[in-house]
């Protein structure tokens, strides 16, 4: 592999191979290592700076971004593969509205209890109900900026700032917010450790239309599915003619086959019309998604490469203002060119084999002297200094004895197993009803309690997420230390604290450890470039015998 070499102001110099050279240099003090993957050294004399052009290449993916760096003769220098967290930015989010909704529930209803203790609850309004039992006086108030009047029971509340909810210009979403930072910070690392000339990226956009039907027409671009239509409704109504595809009984429920809280999209693809009964059976599991699938009439085709389409523009333009102000000049290819180049060269599909394609944009060179680099770093994105309070939300869970027998009042989504109501709905079919009450009391219940980060104590995590550890353990026994470097993958303070690493099963205790390198985009580790490629190529076949069963199935 290739040795960075730096100069002493700072400058990229040319990537070597004289190892020997490097090591000269780092035992005599005239050169430090600043970075182990890839190794890269700092010279501590002056030098001079004469170098060659070197060309990089960017494949901006969803999850998966390739990155390269080639010489103009066609000699690749760098080949790397980064891996983003993207996929987990929406269930997060997610997650984190629903602890701040029920954060705010739990707030709201202690106001309301003390209201009502201290007598000072609405006394003027319309008959509602709170909690769903008790009975209470609401008011419906319209604010500035608010379409729909809000409704305040028991006690009215602050003024809602409708109004200020604007997104300033520019805003693109968290998705694809961090799929910039991401990109740029591995284009920064490029351009710091290597004298890149020229730098190139492919302009991605896809036809959604297209792919999901390849004889569409021009006429047929303004016509979507529901063209004629009222609502999806109707059209799922009219697709399977108003009956339940698994017992024929009337639609009821317009199901998505993969939950919104999930991603689903609200197309007519992953909406199912079912019955009441079968409705529950979905979420009980005894309908399965394959099942499903096999009912449907079309097989499900999401595309996620939307992110993309929207994703580019603001992309493109901090590129641009990054080499604007490097002196690197920038170039944006197409799909077809990277497509054509990969041909030509015939090298095996990947982001970062298209990375060093797009990076040979504009130089001609011989077939026989374009090849890969032999190693391949991956990198990984790792989400940096959580302030979650809540680490997650449990179950209430009912006992008979020492088993469980039924989790929470009511049935959550996607819950498998039975809720209270279920439980005893079931019990009373084969017993009384006065066994049915004598064994409802005789239930014991462990209440949902939340789980907790290390924030709820004020105490500051020792080490995050993507911070390049240092282990030094001391045996008095045998008399020798044992050490070891590795990027953490999460921090366990509870008990005396253990920091996980490797593929999550491995891990040290805290005490031993500390943190020698912070950051939030860090090599995981080097692979031989054959070898990737041929594990990435296995997959993609695995995937493809996935999409072929289940269109086999959907036909």
């Amino acid at each position: 592999m290739y040795v960075r070499v730096i100069a002493k102001d700072g400058t990229p110099l040319m990537p070597t191979k004289r190892f020997g050279k490097v090591r000269h240099l780092l035992e005599t003090g005239n050169a430090v290592a600043i970075k182990t993957r890839p190794f890269t050294i700092r010279l501590k004399y002056e030098t001079t700076k004469y170098v060659q052009d070197l060309y990089g290449g960017i494949d901006t993916g969803r999850e998966n971004i390739g990155s390269a760096v080639s010489k103009e003769n066609g000699e690749n220098v760098y080949l790397a593969d980064t891996r983003s967290n993207n996929g987990s930015i929406h269930s997060q989010m997610y997650d984190r509205a629903g602890f701040r909704r029920e954060r705010r529930r739990h707030d709201r209803q202690n106001k309301q209890r003390k209201a009502k203790h201290d007598h000072t609850e609405m006394q003027n309004g319309d008959k509602d109900k709170v909690r769903t039992t008790h009975d209470c006086i609401s008011r419906k108030v319209s604010y500035p900026g608010a379409e729909e009047p809000v409704t305040h029971k028991v006690i009215q509340g602050k003024e809602g700032k409708f109004n200020n909810r604007k997104r300033p210009e520019g805003w693109i979403t968290p998705s694809a917010r961090q799929l910039v930072q991401v990109t740029m910070n591995e284009v920064k690392f490029m351009c710091d450790t290597m004298p890149i000339k020229q730098l190139s990226v492919e302009r991605v956009s896809f036809d959604f239309q297209k792919l999901a039907n390849v004889h569409i027409r021009k006429w047929q671009y303004s016509k979507g599915p529901l063209y004629g239509y009222n609502s999806y409704k109707d059209y799922i109504y009219d697709e399977q003619k108003g009956k339940c595809p698994f017992c024929g009984e009337e639609l009821v429920h317009y199901h998505h086959m993969k939950p919104r809280h999930k991603r689903g999209t609200d197309t007519v693809q992953n909406i199912i019309g079912v019955c009441e009964s079968c409705h529950e059976m979905i979420h009980c599991g005894e309908i399965t998604d394959d099942m499903l699938h096999e009912a449907k009439d079309s097989v499900v085709r999401s595309f996620e490469v939307s992110l993309l389409n929207s994703v580019m523009p603001a992309l493109i333009d901090a590129m641009k203002q990054f080499c604007d102000q490097r002196g690197i000049h920038l170039v944006v290819t197409d799909g077809k060119t990277t497509s054509d180049a990969r041909d030509k060269y015939h090298i095996q599909k990947d982001h970062s084999t298209d990375a060093y394609c797009i990076s040979l944009t504009g130089c001609d060179i011989d077939p026989a002297n374009a090849k890969l680099d032999d190693h391949i770093f991956r990198k990984r994105r790792f989400k940096k200094k959580s302030k979650n309070i809540i680490s997650a939300r449990n179950q209430r869970v009912y006992y008979d004895g020492k088993e469980p027998v039924a989790y929470n009042r009511h049935r959550a989504m996607d819950q498998k197993t039975d809720s209270l109501e279920q439980y005893i709905a079931k019990f009373r079919l084969a017993h009384t009803s006065a066994e049915a009450d004598k064994h409802f009391r005789s239930l014991t219940v462990k209440p949902a309690r939340r789980t907790y980060t290390f924030h709820k104590n004020g105490t500051p995590a020792v080490i995050h997420a993507g911070d390049v550890v240092r282990y030094v353990k001391y045996n008095k026994t045998y008399g020798n230390t044992k050490t070891e470097t590795f990027v953490a993958l999460s921090c366990d303070m509870s008990g005396e604290g253990r920091v996980k690493y490797g593929n999550g099963n491995k891990a040290k205790k805290l005490k031993f450890c500390r943190t020698i390198a912070p950051g939030a985009l860090q090599c995981v580790g080097v692979e031989r470039t054959d070898v990737y490629l041929r594990a990435a190529a296995l997959e993609e076949t695995k995937r493809k015998t996935v999409r072929a069963g289940r269109k086999k199935i959907a036909g």
